[in-house]
């Protein structure tokens, strides 16, 4: 039997700031799926996702969030 107690200790997590198409999000916690940084900055689901190098972040990938970084967010509609 085990005499460590669990841990119920948590970093100190700040609030993360990020930019989606030049609105400014704020979030509580550093990571968040592609799906949530959608919904937070009122963007449709269907909207592709790119993060500040300009790779695509699926709806369900879960990403480590920078202060200040810049997504942008367009229609994933083909306009060719």
């Amino acid at each position: 039997m085990s005499t460590e107690s669990p841990h119920h200790h948590r970093d100190h997590h700040h609030p993360v700031v990020i930019f989606v198409n030049r609105r400014e999000i704020e979030f509580a916690e550093s990571h968040a799926t592609g799906f949530e940084i959608k919904h937070r900055a009122d963007v449709p689901e269907t909207f592709k996702l790119f993060d500040p190098p300009g790779d695509e972040v699926a709806n369900e990938e879960r990403i480590e969030l920078h202060e200040h970084e810049r997504f942008t967010a367009i229609s994933g509609q083909d306009v060719s």
